[in-house]
């Protein structure tokens, strides 16, 4: 026999709760699946950060600002405190709901008399920034592109805007394509993509300074020491400003 009040508590569990009744008005059912493994979702992260692209596409806020004296020791400032601040989001994205976060604890924590207009502010300037990111990026690698067929030319080659734009909307294409393939496709291309990633910045740190003549090398006392201030601000001010670049790539 089962006791009436364990099948009272079987029966309130099987109620839908409210969430899930406005879930299912909205045409959501609530469901969470973990399709990454512990690997792809460290690849993902990897290559969200984008370390080869974001160092090359940063490089105009460091290089008038401070020269190699910005580009090694901004990044040594800027990066403990950027560590701050990744500690603190992680340990409340480990305590704190984040699917939705912003705009949960928009309308928990604001006053009853504005959390609905707020949380509306909050979740359509963060679809605005996600736009706006995926377009940043496409168009960094865009002009990446248009560099190494210049480089590859002895700048002989010379992009047209319409050519650039549509360099720009084949990747944006091509991005459009990859997430209509779903959510499991993903996770194992993932793979693959972490792989190429990690290649890369191996090639870029380990390889190509080899195989670089010793003509064209630069000596460690212009890498560590040379401060070039090609913007016209104090040296100081100039400096500040080449912080962009870590704060940037990696916040």
């Amino acid at each position: 026999m089962v006791a009436p009040r364990a099948l009272a508590i079987s029966a309130a569990h099987l109620q839908p709760s409210a969430d899930e009744t406005t879930l299912a008005k909205l045409g959501y059912k609530q469901e969470f699946h973990r399709e990454f493994t512990p690997l792809e979702v460290a690849g993902l992260a990897f290559s969200y950060v984008g370390v080869v692209p974001s160092l090359v596409s940063v490089l105009f806020y460091a290089i008038p600002n401070g020269g190699p004296f910005a580009m090694v020791w901004g990044w040594a400032v800027a990066c403990p405190f950027i560590m701050c601040i990744g500690l603190a989001m992680a340990e409340l994205a480990s305590a704190a709901p984040t699917s939705g976060g912003l705009y949960y604890w928009t309308y928990s924590l604001a006053s009853p008399r504005c959390r609905n207009f707020l949380s509306w502010i909050v979740g359509y300037s963060n679809t605005i920034e996600v736009i706006t990111a995926v377009a940043s990026a496409s168009w960094a690698c865009t002009i990446q592109i248009t560099a190494a067929i210049s480089i590859a030319s002895s700048d002989e080659a010379y992009t047209t805007n319409w050519q650039l734009y549509g360099i720009y909307a084949a990747l944006v294409l091509s991005q459009a394509v990859l997430v209509s393939f779903g959510t499991k496709v993903l996770a194992r291309l993932q793979r693959l993509f972490t792989l190429v990633n990690a290649s890369l910045c191996f090639i870029v740190i380990i390889a190509l300074p080899i195989a670089t003549p010793p003509d064209y090398r630069n000596s460690g006392n212009f890498a560590l020491g040379d401060f070039t201030n090609l913007a016209g601000w104090p040296s100081g001010f100039a400096f500040i400003l080449s912080l962009m670049a870590p704060l940037y790539t990696i916040g």
